[in-house]
């Protein structure tokens, strides 16, 4: 910082001739004026050597405190006035005042105070900046993503299932806050061609025995499993597992309800009940959904971060519910030909489901697994079906596996050296594999897949994907028939803030 021209290198002097200046100021200038005092007087107000040292010590503690005053207020974003630039044949600059301790005090609580009133704005948390109160009491950002995708499929023995095209995933827009312990976030999202809301929800911020935790009231994403209660963009891979895809609630990822969390440095756990999505037209009853997850680390540290997890979900089905189990789009989310086909499962009443969760990550490396197993019951009985998937990868190089040891789940990948300030941004690779067995249900295939890629880190909020996914189908319902393998490469360009 550079500090006004007050604050010279040889402090001392200067003090010493402020304070003799202060001392025999006054006794000169009356003497010019012609009201000279007698000598006695004068050379009684002369201070001697002991008390100029006191004077002077005093002043340099003074300058000292408002020095580190000064540099408070720089970090806090003050800046110093421009000058204006000198020109030649300019007039030259007036002489400069000189300005005494008490001058300057004056002058830097008058920059604090203003300092202090300010909003702050902050551009930690994204590419988007946040702006809080000079309080802190009230936030407020926006957020959003973008996601377009390129697919393409090859090898199947059915034609129809051979295409390829572009996509826009993902055109996501919205907003968080906070004012001092409430929070809330409302998002809009264009995908498969139509406009939803997703994440609209206020949460309650309080202590739970001693923990932090939240109370939300809302639309918020479900919590079930590392993958399936983590933002699709910070997954390492294109689409969530298979276990967090096919065996979600009928109302999807997100429901409309109330969920209370409460955690730690190391766990978390927690429970909610919810309806449908905001998609419900409100015609008929709520499908309600009772779920529970919690998660616990039972090592972590600078030598690894071990994950166990589990998770349980009730549904109680409304009349006509739609959807009871899904189709897995095993080639990726744009061919809506390359399925696992579920087939048909008529009068259902109710669903139970549970899943576990084990995982592993040291230093550049990182693997976990999913289990999770669905019953559901309907008139012609129980069925159920089952699914897992275990994934591992490997940073090569700019950055470490992204982990949030306090909700379990997939956070962003912090970029040690990013292509936008000249570095080589962050290389992660990996490899995936996952299976998915309809077979106990009416019409209902077995599907399974291995995925190898990279991911290719351009900063904290943007990335390049690259999938490739070899699969194989067995199919009893839809319009191909029978067993298939195949092929499909998928690319992602990805923003969020």
């Amino acid at each position: 910082m550079k500090y006004p021209s007050f604050f010279p290198n040889l402090r001392t002097a200067a003090l010493a001739g402020a304070v003799l200046a202060s001392t025999f100021g006054g006794s000169a200038a009356r003497a010019a004026d012609g009201d000279a005092t007698p000598a006695a007087a004068t050379s009684s107000a002369v201070p001697d050597n002991a008390q100029l040292l006191r004077l002077i010590e005093a002043q340099a503690r003074q300058i000292e405190q408002l020095e580190a005053r000064l540099a408070a207020l720089a970090e806090r974003g003050a800046e110093a006035t421009p000058r204006a630039p000198t020109t030649a044949g300019a007039a030259a600059p007036a002489a400069t005042k000189i300005l005494y301790p008490s001058e300057v005090s004056n002058r830097v609580e008058a920059l604090e105070k203003q300092a202090a009133g300010q909003p702050k704005i902050n551009w930690s948390r994204g590419a988007a900046p946040q702006f809080t109160s000079a309080d802190g009491s009230l936030s407020f950002r926006p957020r959003g993503r973008v996601l377009i995708d390129f697919s393409g499929t090859g090898g199947s023995r059915f034609g129809g299932l051979n295409n390829s095209g572009t996509e826009v995933r993902s055109l996501r827009l919205g907003f968080e806050g906070k004012y001092n312990q409430i929070r809330w976030e409302l998002e809009g999202d264009f995908a498969d061609n139509t406009t939803a809301w997703k994440g609209a929800y206020v949460a309650f911020g309080h202590k739970l025995f001693g923990n932090s935790a939240d109370l939300t009231v809302g639309n918020r994403l479900h919590d079930l499993g590392i993958d399936g209660a983590s933002g699709m963009p910070s997954v390492p891979f294109q689409d969530r597992n298979v276990v967090a895809l096919a065996l979600q609630p009928a109302s999807g990822t997100f429901g409309v309800g109330i969920t209370e969390r409460v955690g730690g440095d190391n766990w978390h756990a927690s429970l909610g009940v919810t309806g449908n999505d905001l998609s419900n037209p409100g015609d008929n009853n709520d499908t309600l959904t009772y779920r529970a997850r919690a998660h616990y680390n039972p090592v972590k540290g600078k030598n690894g971060t071990v994950h166990l997890g589990a998770w349980g979900t009730y549904e109680d089905f409304a009349p006509g519910q739609g959807s009871i189990v899904r189709n897995w789009a095993i080639g990726g989310h744009f061919n809506d030909n390359v399925k696992t086909r579920a087939g048909a499962l008529a009068g259902a009443t109710s669903a139970s489901a549970y899943g576990v969760e084990l995982g592993g990550f040291r230093g550049p490396f990182w693997a976990y697994g999913e289990y999770g197993r669905r019953e559901v019951k309907s008139a012609v009985g129980a069925r159920d079906y089952d699914a897992y998937a275990v994934s591992a990868g490997w940073f090569l190089s700019g950055a470490t596996p992204a982990y949030n040891a306090s909700t379990g789940t997939w956070g962003g990948a912090k970029v040690a050296h990013p292509v936008t300030s000249g570095g080589a941004g962050a290389w992660e690779l990996k490899a995936r594999y996952e299976s998915l067995d309809y077979g106990k249900l009416p019409g209902g295939g077995e599907g399974d897949a291995w995925t190898v890629g990279v991911n290719w880190y351009l900063n904290n909020y943007s990335r390049v994907l690259f999938d490739a996914v070899l699969w194989d189908t067995d199919n009893r319902s839809g319009s191909y028939l029978g067993a298939d393998d195949g092929y499909t490469i998928n690319t992602r360009l990805q923003l969020t803030f």
